[in-house]
């Protein structure tokens, strides 16, 4: 009886350790946390002295999977397993992170063994433990707004971890270096040293790929030439690693990115579908709003919200959504939600801007983009808008030294130069400097746009010329969106007086976008300082046909008119009389007298059968004002005071001329660089 009763009671040294162990991983797998925890916290108490590390760190890892961030944080630093255990030491940096503790994280990575925190050469092991404890430790200093050393934690966790993919994501995403330094890190990482053959040419393919986030479509990523790849590296990538990277759903999504940045939305949202409908939200949403789709929008922000409200990309896309349609305010509130979940996501700050833009609030809006500049030093945008503004505010130091920033931060240009070049600011002109290092089509059209309403228009042309042949596509073709570039083309050409070049531009600007308002008021005044006034005449009802409201083109219109009006005889105006009314008067009333018989009674006419009731002298000039629209004068009026009351500005085309060449094509303002 005894040794049955030893039998069936249970003992610590009859449990199969390695069994719980392998439970916990299944189900941890299935996402059965509570019963993965159970079988943890067996496993851990089955040490009778004290558990060991591998066992307190299952454990705590699924307390943190269950959403018990302090005690999980506990179970490591109450036995001291954060001082001596990798493992451990990186679910408690997460824990003490996740629970909005990001200076607690980094004073236990303080308490840690500093050996510990050394790569070793031939322990790829621990070299990925060490990559995750760098990498929490980046977003704490993040989160502190330490971004430099966050930049530096992330790179040493690649060293440390080639594969580690997420140290990647993280450092582009915050556009912490510029494209060279980008460049630089992802060719010293030893990926043949820590990968094999087929997944390190896998692997830097990839990376290579995920640089080229601002690079031309046409640009194919096996390009050497382009990528700045070494000749051994691409002949080494097998075709089944591009393969796999086109059929992957990040391959899309870097695919997305790269459209977008390159202005083709709508073949980025297609990419995204690829991608999944989930995959990059904030580049979708800033797709749906460069397209205008403001329903598509509306649902997929309202799915974001209700699916996700914990992530920052759902109230961003409200946010989107109300700037979409004009509200401005709204859109900040939610803006301001999505910045209190993500505080170092720069894309948040742009948007800030442009909703500020959009009321012409150029300060407020400087200011957020200034804020993004510091949260996305090495991304090109945030200094584009700000020069933008600058120019907008008649600031032309200052839009030249954001405008040439941004050009070399596009261009792949070391930082030196640029100081270099600032230096010599007062030997060479600002706009000569931006020319020489642009490559970006919508930064070579900002500056031009600056350089003209500067004055200088030489130097506009050139700037604009560069950024038609930055924007052509792989069929050599450009699109529609480029209209403005043309005309601005046009009005410098006319500046300068070179008004039948001038013209070409013009209709090259309506060729690619047909019936643009501003294109025909600026061809038809090309055709008034042609001499080709009638033509002009025609172009600019056009225009008000297009847009009504369009005060330069009424300006030039009754400008045209008076010159058109100056040149007819007195046989060639028209006259437009009255209409003949017969109007009849009615027998005056008289005082009743007997009717004496054989006296004759006068005979009365008939009234006329128009109705003289409604009539006055209001509804006369009416009407003739009504043919003063079409530019005829009426007959009573003298030739040499046509068409006075109807000018609106001035009479005369030289002035209007002169006006009209200090005008300013539009800027892009492109919501599309939001996200990237």
């Amino acid at each position: 009886m005894a040794k049955v009763e030893s039998i069936g009671r249970s003992s610590p040294d009859c449990l199969n350790v390695d069994f719980m162990r392998s439970l916990v991983k299944q189900y941890s797998e299935l996402g059965q946390w509570t019963s993965a925890f159970f079988w943890a916290d067996a496993a851990a108490a089955t040490s009778n002295d004290s558990a060991s590390g591998d066992d307190i760190w299952l454990l705590a890892s699924t307390m943190l999977s269950r959403g018990e961030l302090h005690r999980a944080a506990h179970a490591i630093t109450s036995r001291g397993l954060h001082r001596r255990h990798l493992l451990c030491l990186g679910v408690a940096m997460r824990a003490y992170y996740s629970a909005k503790e990001p200076a607690t994280a980094l004073s236990i990575l303080d308490e840690c063994d500093i050996a510990l925190l050394d790569p070793r050469s031939h322990d790829q092991t621990h070299n990925r433990a060490l990559a995750s404890v760098l990498v929490w430790k980046a977003r704490a200093l993040s989160a502190l707004e330490r971004r430099e050393a966050a930049a530096e934690e992330l790179m040493s966790a690649l060293r440390a971890d080639c594969a580690c993919y997420e140290a990647l994501d993280l450092l582009l995403e915050q556009h912490a270096l510029t494209p060279r330094q980008e460049t630089d890190l992802i060719e010293s990482l030893p990926i043949n040293n820590q990968l094999s053959g087929a997944e390190a040419a896998l692997l830097r393919t990839a990376y290579r790929d995920r640089l080229l986030r601002y690079a031309p479509v046409k640009a194919t990523p096996t390009n050497t030439e382009e990528r700045g790849d070494s000749t051994e590296s691409a002949t080494t990538t097998p075709s089944s690693v591009e393969m796999v990277l086109a059929r992957s759903s990040e391959g899309a999504a870097r695919k997305a990115r790269r459209l977008a940045a390159a202005g083709h939305w709508a073949e980025a949202l297609k990419a995204l579908d690829q991608a999944g409908p989930w995959a990059c939200a904030d580049v979708r949403a800033a797709c749906l709003v460069e397209l205008r789709k403001s329903a598509e929008l509306f649902a997929f922000a309202h799915a974001l919200v209700d699916a996700y409200p914990q992530l920052w990309t759902s109230w961003f896309a409200v946010g989107c959504y109300y700037y979409l349609i004009g509200k401005s305010e709204f859109a900040r509130r939610y803006l301001n939600k999505a910045k209190s979940l993500e505080p170092g996501a720069g894309c948040i700050w742009l948007a800030y801007g442009h909703s500020f833009a959009a009321e012409n609030e150029h300060d407020q809006a400087m200011a957020a983009y200034f804020k993004a500049t510091q949260l996305m030093a090495g991304c090109h945008l945030p200094a584009l808008y700000v020069g933008v503004e600058c120019s907008l505010l008649n600031n032309v130091s200052m839009c030249e030294r954001f405008l040439l920033r941004a050009a070399t931060l596009h261009s792949d240009t070391e930082g030196a130069d640029v100081g270099a070049d600032e230096s010599n600011a007062e030997n060479s002109c600002g706009w000569e400097r931006i020319a020489r290092v642009v490559c970006d089509p919508y930064v070579a059209h900002e500056a031009g746009a600056a350089a003209h309403a500067a004055g200088d228009h030489e130097r506009a042309c050139a700037l604009w010329l560069r950024a038609l042949h930055a924007a052509r596509d792989e069929r050599d073709q450009l699109h529609p969106r480029w209209a403005a570039t043309l005309d601005g083309l046009g009005h410098a050409c006319r500046a300068l007086g070179e008004t039948r070049a001038a013209l070409r531009w013009h209709e090259r600007a309506l060729a690619l976008r047909p019936a643009r308002a501003a294109s025909l008021a600026a061809r038809g005044l090309c055709l008034a300082l042609l001499g080709r006034t009638r033509a002009a005449a025609d172009v600019l009802h056009a225009a008000l046909a297009r847009d009504p409201d369009d005060v330069v083109a009424l300006a030039l219109l009754d400008a045209v008119v008076d010159r058109l009006d100056a040149a007819l005889t007195d046989e060639e105006i028209p006259q437009f009389p009255f209409p003949t009314v017969n109007l009849s008067l009615g027998t005056p009333h008289t005082p009743h007298t007997p009717h004496t018989p054989g006296a004759h009674t006068p005979h009365t006419p008939h009234a006329d059968a128009t109705n003289t009731s409604d009539m006055s002298m209001t509804d006369t000039v009416a009407r003739v004002e009504t043919c003063v629209v079409d530019r005829a004068p009426p007959h009573n009026q003298p030739r040499g005071n046509q068409l006075t009351a109807c000018s609106t500005s001035s009479s005369n085309l030289d002035v209007v001329s002169e006006a009209c060449v200090n005008l300013t094509p539009v800027h892009f303002g492109l919501l599309g660089d939001f996200m990237i």
